[in-house]
């Protein structure tokens, strides 16, 4: 027997074969996000994973349990895609459907303690000494997601829009957009913000100009990468005041955290000051293989292994 964990995101698939003995082997496969990919499109990444799943020696019948975890699970209409096409591809074998963020919590640590994303978006999600889950952030970008990529994004096109009419210090961030951009002015920045083909991922596309604004000694890009760690550690302390923690592991992960060193140890500095018994870590191990482990902690607990 066999325990399988898929991540599902907007540009991959991570697939881990977990077996019995601890051996652990990945593949990838296509996107499996519908807000970022058609139905067409994951519906084959289904069909290609649960072949590599039926192209095991155990074949689909040996899958103790297959756990999947993605981005907007909560979406009944999405989830219930994703499950009838694994249905579809012939996967009739115990099956769970969770967050993207349950997953990462399940590889990145052991025992109490919470997994810190700040990739497009920015949430922090743990457990309690009794095993409770909690969550703090993460409701999207329209109203939260702060110390994101889509927050880094549209803070720097605030900083240019300030710096154009004054109400900002002068900036590198504003050429650095106009050039990013192609575009001449900020009439042609403001045209580019609002067309329909420009949403959360195109904003959060513009992070990596705070990188060289930074190196730069830019004092508007160093006010956007404070703002971000304020936001980010705010997470972390909130979720460990409801809970009463004072100790446990912090696991720090996403293309801002990991990408991002000025922010990343900005962050740290500040969880450190007011958690100090808090030990921040690298994950263990992927989300993926975290979905895979899920899905063999689930059916020992089942059969009291």
């Amino acid at each position: 027997m066999y325990y399988c964990g898929w991540d599902g995101g907007g540009t991959k698939t991570e697939v881990c074969f977990l077996r019995e003995n601890g051996e652990m082997v990945s593949q990838s496969f296509g996107p499996l996000n519908l807000s970022g990919a058609s139905r067409e499109t994951v519906e084959k990444t289904v069909r290609d994973a649960v072949e590599a799943m039926r192209c095991r020696q155990e074949g689909l019948e040996g899958c103790g349990l297959l756990v999947i975890g993605m981005a907007g699970a909560s979406n009944r209409d999405a989830a219930q895609i994703v499950e009838q096409a694994v249905r579809k591809a012939g996967y009739g074998g115990p099956l769970r459907l969770v967050g993207d963020q349950e997953i990462a919590l399940s590889g990145a640590i052991r025992g109490h303690g919470a997994v810190l994303i700040a990739g497009t978006g920015a949430i922090c999600y743990g457990r309690d000494p009794q095993g409770n889950s909690f969550r703090v952030g993460g409701w999207g970008y329209l109203i939260d997601d702060g110390g994101s990529g889509y927050a880094i994004g549209r803070d720097i096109l605030m900083a240019a829009a300030r710096a154009e009419d004054g109400r900002g210090k002068g900036t590198c961030l504003k050429q650095a957009v106009f050039d990013a951009l192609h575009i001449q002015d900020i009439r042609g920045m403001i045209t580019w913000l609002y067309a329909p083909g420009t949403g959360k991922k195109e904003i959060a596309s513009l992070a990596p100009l705070l990188l060289p604004a930074l190196e730069a000694e830019d004092e508007a890009a160093f006010t956007i990468a404070k703002k971000a760690a304020e936001d980010l550690s705010e997470l972390v302390m909130t979720g460990w005041r409801k809970t009463g923690m004072e100790d446990g592991e912090i696991a720090m992960t996403g293309s801002i955290l990991n990408r991002y060193a000025p922010i990343r140890a900005l962050t740290e500095e500040r969880i450190r000051a007011a958690l100090p018994k808090v030990n921040i870590i690298a994950p263990r191990f992927s989300p993926a293989q975290g979905a895979a482990i899920m899905a063999r902690e689930a059916i020992e607990r089942l059969y009291g292994a």
